[in-house]
Parts: structure tokens; C-alpha cells; sequence
């Protein structure tokens, strides 16, 4: 069964903005935009932090492994590991069972990269292709959560054919334009394709791959042309995390924070 990634780069522009107040180093501070629904809208200051939340995972394992988004040297990049990767549920739609099988999967993906996956709550946002990145309407005027939905190929092309779920995440700016990192993820897995594996009696595994897989990607893992490991894009025997898998997940989450 074909899995796919989704989410392209963001559109950014770095620009200066009048500071206010008696400091002059604040008059011309750094600021950079994103373009949301046509317009520009200034990226997110980082909420305050005081460190990673969580140990960095050590990589001790090799495999196959690619990432979605990389920086000018080849290393990836990925959520903030001082900040946690929040995550928010469309239940509209959800099979029996699909609320602790992402949960599950968030608990992996969390274990293998250090990054603190959290999530915070259901949400009416339905899934689309191309998702705001900002929507203060909903979310209020931070990086959107993660999304994860489901849905079906008649409501999102993505899911034609044989795709069990999509996921990935956006590649912003950092606030003052420096760095890049991760932001506004989504997940969209197919309800009827899910729901059939979670009523058989040895599909809840395989099932919960898929989600690992596609929270994979929102990590910021790309495709492999290796079976042996999970993000290998056609599901097969493995339903586990691989070596390559790991030691990605393990990289990814190594990133620095954003200041």
C-alpha cells in the first residue's frame, strides 16, 4: 500500500521592522514573513524555553535513511527540541480504535527523536491540501498544531488509490529570518483502509506503521528504496521502526532551538 508525504516549502522574506521603546538596538530588529492566503504575516517569536525538554537521542544504529527538508550543508532540518511538536485531532470520521492508534504512534516517534510530541486537543479543521500555515482565528497566532484527520480519496485526491495516509510538515523561517525549522505539520490517514485493518485481528500493527510512518515524515523523514526500513514508501512485513529509521529520527531531532 503506497504511502505519501504532502506539505511543500514555505515562501519566505526576510525583512527589517521598526522596533519601538528607549533601546536603540531594538529600532531595526531582524523580522521575516510567510505568505498565508496571498498575504505576508510575520513568523511566530518562540515561546520562551529554557533547553531541550528532552535528552537528545545518541544515533546507534545505521540504515537507509532521507530527510524532507536540509539546510545548505546536507543536515536536516526539524522541529525545535526546546519547544513541544503540539498536535491536535479532527475526530470526524475516525474508526473505533483511532485515537489510541495515534497516540501509540506519537509515543514512538517521540521515543526514537527526544522531541516532546504532545497533543493538546481536538479540532473542527478539516484536511486539505494546502493547510495555512498560520490561522489565528483557530489556533491564535502562533505555528498552526499538527494536524491529524481522516478522510478518503473523494475528499482528498491525496488518498487516491492504494495511499493509506499523507503527512509532512512546512519549513519556516525562524522569526528574525535566520534557520530554518519545522512547523504546521499534518496527517491525513484513509478512515475506511484504517478502519478494515483495525477490525481485522493482526491489523492493529500494521495499522499503527502507517501512523509511525506518516508521523514520520511530519518529523521530517523522507522515502527510502530500502524494505528493510519503515520509510520504505510501499508497506510491506515491517511494521516497525528500521535501523535507517532511527538513526534519522534520532538526527532530526538533534537540531538546534531556535533562540
Amino acid at each position: 500500500m503506497g504511502l505519501g508525504t504532502g506539505l511543500g516549502l514555505v515562501v519566505a522574506a526576510a525583512a527589517l521592522a521598526l522596533g519601538v521603546g528607549g533601546d536603540p538596538s531594538g529600532w531595526f530588529r531582524p523580522r521575516a514573513y510567510v505568505e498565508v492566503e496571498g498575504r505576508p504575516v510575520a513568523v511566530p517569536e518562540p515561546a520562551p524555553a529554557d533547553g531541550r525538554l528532552l535528552p537528545p537521542v545518541p544515533v546507534t544504529t545505521s540504515g537507509a535513511h532521507a530527510f524532507l527538508h536540509t539546510a545548505p550543508d546536507g543536515s536536516p532540518v526539524g522541529y525545535d527540541p526546546c519547544r513541544p511538536v503540539r498536535y491536535v485531532v479532527n475526530p470526524a470520521g475516525m474508526p473505533d480504535g483511532g485515537d489510541a492508534l495515534v497516540a501509540e504512534a506519537a509515543a514512538v516517534v517521540s521515543a526514537a527523536s527526544g522531541l516532546v510530541v504532545e497533543y493538546v486537543g481536538t479540532t473542527d479543521e478539516a484536511p486539505a491540501v494546502e493547510r495555512p500555515l498560520i490561522q489565528p482565528e483557530r489556533y491564535g497566532h502562533a505555528w498552526a498544531p499538527v494536524l491529524v484527520a481522516w478522510s478518503d480519496e473523494e475528499h482528498l485526491p491525496e488518498l487516491a488509490g492504494e495511499v493509506a495516509g499523507v503527512g509532512g510538515s512546512a519549513a519556516v523561517p525562524g522569526a528574525d529570518g535566520r534557520g530554518r525549522w519545522l512547523a504546521a505539520g499534518r496527517v491525513v490517514l484513509d478512515a475506511a483502509d484504517i478502519g478494515a485493518m483495525l477490525d481485522r485481528p493482526d491489523g492493529a500493527a500494521h495499522a499503527r506503521a502507517i501512523a509511525v510512518h506518516e508521523l514520520a515524515h511530519v518529523l521530517g523523514l523522507d522515502h527510502v528504496d530500502d524494505q528493510a526500513e519503515l520509510m520504505y514508501p510501499v508497506s510491506a512485513a515491517r511494521q516497525d521502526l528500521g535501523p535507517g529509521d532511527r538513526q534519522g529520527l534520532a538526527l532530526v531531532g538533534q537540531v538546534a532551538c531556535e533562540d
